[in-house]
C-alpha cells in the first residue's frame, strides 16, 4: 500500500512539472507570435 501511495505522489509530481514546462512553452510561443506581427 506504501508503494501505491508513493507512486501516486510521484506521477503527481511529474505531471506537475509537464504542466508547468507545456505553460512556459505556450508563453514563449505566444510571445514569438506576437514578436511576428507586427513586421508583416
Amino acid at each position: 500500500m506504501l508503494k501505491n501511495i508513493l507512486a501516486t505522489v510521484g506521477l503527481a509530481v511529474v505531471l506537475k512539472a509537464a504542466l508547468e514546462h507545456c505553460r512556459e512553452f505556450q508563453e514563449l510561443k505566444r510571445g514569438k507570435q506576437d514578436g511576428r506581427k507586427p513586421s508583416t
